[in-house]
C-alpha cells in the first residue's frame, strides 16, 4: 500500500497560522519590529509534513531524478516491483556516482497519488541507499509551466540573476550547504544570466529559439535548457531541468522544491511580475552575492521579497520560509544538518 499522507486541511492547526491566516497573503517584507520577531518564532517552531496537493492544475507537469549512493539495487528493484511502481519509476545507472543509482519518475502532475508515490518511493531508498556529497535532485518542469513569450523568459532569466542566492540556500534542503559536486554538475548561473539579459536587451528582434540558444550554455549549469527543443507547442515533453538541489530522500523537501521551481516559472509570466522589485533588489546586492562562496548565508530581506512576489498565501510563504531559514543556522562542513525541520 502506497504512503498516506495528511490533507493540507489538518495541517494548519498551529500557533503560526493563528498568527496570519493561512489562506491569506500578507506581505512579509514590510514586516518589522516585534511583528516580524513573532512571525520568525513561529515559523521556526513549525515543522513541515508532505501536503496532499500543492493546488497546481493538471497542465503543470514535472519529473523527479533521486540520486542516491551506497544502493543495494537489487533490494530497491524487489521493492518497486513489490509497490508495483517498477514500470514508472525507473531505477538506473548514474555516471556521476561512485557506488550509486538513481530513480526517475514518469511525468507526474499535483495529484495526490504522485506524492504518495513519491513518499513510498522515499522510504524504499532510505532502507536500501544513502545520500553522501555527490548526491543531487534533479526537478524537471515542463516548458509550458513558462510558456512560449520572449517575455517571459526574460522576466525568468532576470529573476533568477538577482534571487539566485536565495534559491540556493533553499534547496540545499535538509543540508547547510552545496554538495561538493555542485560546481562540476550544477554551476551557478547569476552572473552569466545577468550578462545574457543585458544581451538580450540590446537585440529587439530575438525569437525564443534565439533565447534559449543564449542561456544553453551547458547541460552542468543549476538551470539547463538543452532539453527544450520544440519550439512549436511547448509541451511536458519539453523540460527545464533545475539541477541545483542537494539530493535528498525526503518528501517534503522534493515537494517544497516542485513548488518553488514551479512559482518561480508561473511568476515570470503572470501580470504580477514586479519588474521595480527585482530591479531595486539588483541595485542593492550590486552582484556581491552571486558566488557559491555566499549562497549558505541568510539574507532575511531579499529571502522575504523573493517569498511574496512569487507565492500568493500565507501557507506557501510558511513552507519557503522554513526550508530557507533552516533555525537561523549556518555551517561549511560537508554534508551538516540544520536542526529537523520536518515532521516525523
Amino acid at each position: 500500500m502506497l504512503g498516506n499522507i495528511r490533507k493540507t486541511n489538518e495541517i494548519v492547526d498551529a500557533p503560526i497560522f493563528k498568527f496570519i491566516k493561512p489562506g491569506g497573503n500578507d506581505s512579509l517584507s514590510d514586516m518589522s519590529g516585534i511583528d516580524l520577531q513573532d512571525l520568525l518564532y513561529y515559523v521556526e517552531n513549525y515543522y513541515l509534513e508532505l501536503r496532499n496537493r500543492l493546488g497546481f492544475d493538471d497542465k503543470v507537469t514535472f519529473g523527479l531524478e533521486l540520486e542516491f549512493e551506497k544502493a543495494f539495487k537489487k533490494r530497491i528493484e524487489q521493492k518497486l516491483e513489490e509497490y508495483q511502481l517498477d514500470d514508472s519509476w525507473r531505477l538506473r545507472g548514474d555516471g556521476s556516482l561512485c557506488r550509486g543509482a538513481e530513480i526517475n519518475s514518469p511525468i507526474l502532475t499535483d495529484a495526490s497519488d504522485s506524492w504518495c508515490q513519491l513518499k513510498t518511493v522515499c522510504q524504499i531508498v532510505q532502507q536500501h541507499a544513502s545520500i553522501d556529497k555527490s548526491s543531487g535532485g534533479h526537478i524537471h518542469i515542463g516548458t509550458q509551466v513558462l510558456g512560449n513569450k520572449t517575455e517571459s523568459w526574460k522576466n525568468f532569466i532576470k529573476l533568477w540573476s538577482v534571487y539566485e542566492n536565495i534559491i540556493y540556500r533553499f534547496v540545499y534542503g535538509d543540508y547547510l550547504n552545496a554538495r561538493s559536486s555542485m560546481l562540476k554538475y550544477a554551476r551557478p548561473l547569476a552572473k552569466q544570466f545577468w550578462s545574457d539579459y543585458q544581451e538580450m536587451l540590446e537585440c529587439d528582434s530575438l525569437t525564443l529559439r534565439g533565447i534559449v540558444s543564449k542561456i544553453s550554455h551547458e547541460r552542468y549549469q543549476a538551470v539547463n535548457f538543452n532539453n527544450v527543443s520544440d519550439f512549436d507547442r511547448f509541451q511536458s515533453e519539453n523540460t527545464i531541468e533545475f539541477r541545483c538541489p542537494n539530493g535528498t530522500l525526503e518528501p517534503v523537501i522534493w515537494q517544497n522544491n516542485v513548488n518553488l521551481f514551479v512559482h518561480l516559472l508561473q511568476y515570470s509570466k503572470s501580470a504580477r511580475y514586479d519588474d521595480d522589485m527585482v530591479q531595486r533588489r539588483r541595485i542593492i546586492n550590486k552582484n556581491d552575492y552571486s558566488s557559491l562562496t555566499f549562497y549558505g548565508e541568510i539574507y532575511l530581506q531579499q529571502a522575504l521579497e523573493l517569498c511574496d512576489m512569487i507565492f500568493t498565501n500565507n501557507f506557501d510563504k510558511v513552507y519557503f520560509l522554513r526550508q530557507y531559514l533552516k533555525s537561523f543556522e549556518i555551517g561549511n562542513k560537508e554534508l551538516a544538518k540544520p536542526k529537523l525541520f520536518v515532521k516525523k
